[in-house]
């Protein structure tokens, strides 16, 4: 059933995004469509088994594109999850024990098909999830072949897990995970927010978003760069903004975790955790069980920056020698306190600038309730940072450099606040 809502997600979404072409099976555009209505009506003329749905442009060049064909990550039933680079294509070919016969490739991206039925879908520039759909018929896709392409994301094994963490100085906590998780490798960029927003005005029209969109950085997080032009700083990660999630799920034909519900309506209590908001019958509700993306909870995140129960990727204790493997630590006092993603080594889950660059923002979940902000809370001075917070405030640029002084609590003064979106393993 989710199959089949999430691919009706995405023919909505052919209605309102980039013109799709229908191509036969030696890769020829035979006609393109802008809406659902027009697909139907395609397939009451054709003989849609031959024929399968990508971007208008999957007809440019690919010289450069790279196709890897084996390297999935993870199966389970009749579900594939390929991890690949940005810019690196997935060849896929119909399982040899699928059902006999012709079948329809449905692709939420740019591809194209060759003789033999394979697909070639082509290498996405951007941090995102692409589903790849093959069935024999487009009205029952019980049994399609379901594959999504993680661009630039990993998969993290954490459900039936159970850790005891260090919480801050004085407190572990043990707890225990009930999903696996696909994260992003890197902190989403300022490439990925430009690309993400490009629908936004379409969106709204069709009131699938209502948020009130704001510029990409203001006034006091400008100063993190160096260069206002933000083409000339898109592989920089971008200030935390909250709708850039709702425009990844809906970008991905996902599930939106977060909405807003009325104090009147009846909500399951048991499947969410709820924030109160400033009008008098409203509430933010997050459904963690939703397949969309979301912010990690603090919980999570303890686990994915180290990659394991230690507190440091190295260890129990702080070593500065160690920390320069992973974060730059040297800032001038006009050095501007980010740099470009992926420019230190990953730690042992394949994630990148988990210390340093931009503060992680995280979800934190107390008696039913949950909350928000930087991991670290700006570095603030306070003995209920965690340890790694402690360490890592000694080495945060910040807007002017290295500041002498990090005993404030304003905003923004000590680090930029970036974000990093996971979701669950479906």
């Amino acid at each position: 059933m989710k199959i089949f809502l999430i691919f009706m997600f995405f023919l909505l979404h052919i209605s309102f995004a980039s013109e799709y072409c229908i191509f036969d099976a030696k890769g020829n555009c035979v006609t393109t469509i802008q809406s659902q209505e027009a697909y139907k009506n395609f397939q009451k003329t054709n003989n849609q088994t031959k024929y399968y749905i990508a971007f208008s442009k999957s007809q440019e060049k690919r010289e450069k594109q790279t196709y890897n064909k084996f390297s999935y990550r993870k199966a389970k039933g009749k579900k594939r999850w390929y991890e690949v680079d940005w810019n690196q294509g997935v060849k896929l070919c119909p399982e040899q024990n699928f059902n006999s016969g012709n079948g329809v490739w449905v692709v939420n991206g740019s591809a194209h098909i060759d003789s033999l039925n394979c697909v070639y879908v082509d290498g996405s520039p951007y941090t995102r999830s692409i589903l790849v759909l093959f069935a024999r018929d487009l009205n029952d896709l019980t049994e399609a072949d379901s594959n999504w392409i993680l661009v630039n994301q990993t998969i993290v094994e954490l459900a039936g897990k159970s850790y005891d963490i260090s919480i801050n100085y004085r407190n572990r906590k043990k707890i225990s995970f009930r999903h696996d998780l696909i994260v992003d490798k890197t902190e989403l960029r300022i490439k990925d927010a430009i690309w993400l927003r490009e629908d936004i005005a379409a969106l709204k029209k069709k009131e699938m978003i209502l948020l009130e969109t704001k510029p990409l950085m203001n006034h006091y997080e400008s100063k993190f760069y160096p260069h206002d032009d933000s083409l000339k700083i898109l592989d920089y990660p971008v200030p935390m903004n909250g709708e850039l999630i709702s425009l990844r799920s809906i970008k991905d034909g996902l599930n939106r975790t977060t909405n807003l519900f009325s104090f009147s309506n009846k909500i399951n209590l048991s499947n969410v955790f709820y924030k109160s908001l400033p009008f008098n019958d409203m509430m933010s509700v997050l459904d963690t069980s939703e397949n969309g993306y979301r912010f990690p909870l603090n919980d999570e995140w303890i686990i994915l920056q180290s990659g394991s129960q230690r507190k440091f990727i190295w260890g129990e204790n702080s070593s500065e020698y160690e920390l320069r493997k992973y974060m730059k630590i040297e800032c001038a006092t006009d050095d501007v306190g980010v740099y470009p993603v992926k420019q230190y080594e990953p730690n042992p889950l394949g994630l990148y600038d988990v210390y340093g660059n931009a503060e992680e923002y995280t979800l934190s979940i107390y008696d039913r309730k949950y909350s928000s902000g930087p991991v670290c809370d700006s570095y603030v001075d306070s003995h209920y940072l965690s340890d790694v917070c402690l360490f890592l405030k000694s080495y945060v640029c910040s807007e002017f450099g290295k500041a002498s002084n990090k005993n404030t609590t304003a905003a923004f003064k000590n680090g930029l606040v970036g974000m990093r979106l996971v979701r669950k393993l479906e």
